[in-house]
């Protein structure tokens, strides 16, 4: 009699357990179904996906084979490979060489030749300033006995081909530091710190008070009544000579920071460089240039590390930086087969996916970065890549450099975790694009791939970010 109690027990116990868990899947769906009954999302393209990693179980579905737009999605494909190909610990290495020879006077009979990496933060101002690492290189020239350079600065940026932009990104998006594509050789993150203010009249032109670096922008600024929204917008393509900004400032705006596309990262780099050179002891003859053909005999100066790959997929992923992600799509590219390109990057990655046994027909990349409107993944097909990720011995860097910055508006998407559970949540943001992406651990230890993705809404951005709240807040009590 004990044992059959003890059988009737755990049968219980079991059914419980089942109970509980369609209770929490019930609810899931009961929350997505109620948002897709919305007239401002009925006739969007919303899927929904969870997978228990654990148990390598399908947890939740709802439109799970829609195709849509993944925005910067992307990127977590593109980190995941680097990873892969990379490790952890990599980190881009550029180099200072010169050519001709040193004399007694300390005069270098020659050139001073930088070639890029295609490094993201290569002379970036966002951890050590630029002029560090100008630091750095005049530093190693001066223990060489180099205090005049008779010849010029030459860049050469040939590991990256030059198209710094794939052909389907928009045009109101790659004359802003957001569409700033990546060459062999990137500059101040390959963009320009645009101050304005408004002007002192509704209809007024708002004023740009500083531009850095110094280019040309073609001022269409207007002020606007205080109760408009700041829509400053930068026009222009890489390799020209400037910027068009047009928009609007609210009237009595004060300062306030916006970011261009910088046109020819990899000549504006040489051209600092030789100012600092000049204004620091060491005279450099001719102006820097790009156009030049490698010696057959040069002598390395020195190497100049960027940050682990760790932190830069960190950057990647939390500030959504589109030329970190393009920078290692076109290494990944060079990698495979010799070419730093979109064509050979998009061929890496499909690679990897198939190594992953993934199926591809699920998804188009044709960038790294997720910029182009011409990408396309299916909810069920994210929560696959990331269960497999899961899997990797490098998962834990991966999972770590997840997240959304709290200055980011779709933070707000987060809520309140239990005690002793984990999340990590990926955005894929663009006009009419919400997607939210991740992994969660319940108090059980059990891990989660999850995928909420959204296209064409009607409603304003806020309010859906608290509607795909609604969704997560289920998913943590899984």
């Amino acid at each position: 009699m004990n044992a059959c109690r003890k059988i009737l027990l755990l049968l219980c116990l079991g059914l419980s357990g089942m109970s509980l868990w369609a209770q929490n899947t019930d609810r899931v769906d009961f929350v997505v179904r109620r948002i897709t009954r919305r007239q401002d999302v009925k006739h969007a393209a919303f899927s929904v996906c969870i997978h228990n990693i654990t148990k390598d179980s399908l947890v939740y579905a709802r439109n799970e084979n829609l195709a849509v737009m993944p925005a910067a999605i992307n990127k977590l494909f593109t980190s995941a490979a680097a990873y892969k190909h990379l490790g952890p610990k990599f980190t881009f290495e550029n180099y200072l060489y010169y050519s001709g020879n040193i004399d007694n006077q300390g005069t270098l009979n020659g050139d001073l030749i930088i070639v890029g990496s295609g490094d993201p933060f290569f002379c970036s101002d966002r951890f050590p300033h630029t002029d560090s690492t100008f630091h750095r290189l005049a530093a190693n020239m001066r223990k060489l006995g180099i205090r005049k350079v008779s010849g010029r600065v030459y860049v050469d940026t040939t590991l990256y081909e030059d198209e710094m932009m794939h052909p389907s990104w928009q045009w109101s998006d790659i004359g802003n530091a957001l569409g700033s594509g990546a060459c062999g050789l990137n500059y101040n993150e390959n963009s320009v710190d645009v101050h304005v203010r408004a002007g002192r009249r509704v209809g007024d032109p708002a004023i740009i008070t500083s531009i850095s670096p110094e280019i040309k922008i073609a001022n269409h600024l207007t002020t606007g009544s205080r109760d408009t929204s700041f829509s400053v917008t930068f026009f222009g393509s890489p390799y020209e000579d400037g910027r068009i900004c047009r928009g609007v400032v609210p009237l009595g705006t004060a300062d306030t920071h916006f970011r261009a596309s910088l046109p020819h990262p990899a000549l504006f780099m040489g051209k600092a460089f030789t100012q600092y050179l000049r204004s620091h002891g060491i005279y450099v003859t001719g102006e820097p240039s790009t156009d030049f053909e490698m010696p057959k005999q040069i002598k390395k100066i020195c190497i100049d590390t960027s940050f682990n790959l760790f932190t830069i997929t960190a950057l990647t992923t939390q500030t959504n930086s589109t030329l970190a992600a393009e920078s290692l799509f076109k290494l990944l590219g060079y990698i495979r087969d010799g070419h730093g390109c979109y064509e050979s990057g998009r061929k890496s990655l499909y690679d990897y996916f198939k190594e992953l046994n993934l199926n591809t027909k699920d998804v188009k990349m044709v960038d790294g970065s997720g910029l182009s409107r011409n990408n396309y993944v299916s909810a069920y097909f994210v929560t696959q890549f990331l269960d497999a990720v899961a899997r990797q011995p490098f998962f834990w860097d991966f999972a770590s450099a997840l997240g959304i910055s709290q200055k980011m508006p779709e933070y707000a998407v987060i809520p309140d975790i239990p005690g002793g559970c984990s999340l990590k949540v990926k955005s894929g943001i663009m006009p009419g694009v919400r997607n939210f992406v991740g992994y969660f651990t319940n108090d059980d230890d059990e891990m989660f791939s999850f995928a909420i993705m959204c296209n064409n809404y009607d409603c304003d951005d806020l309010t859906m970010d608290r509607l795909i709240r609604n969704i997560i807040e289920e998913i943590v009590k899984l």
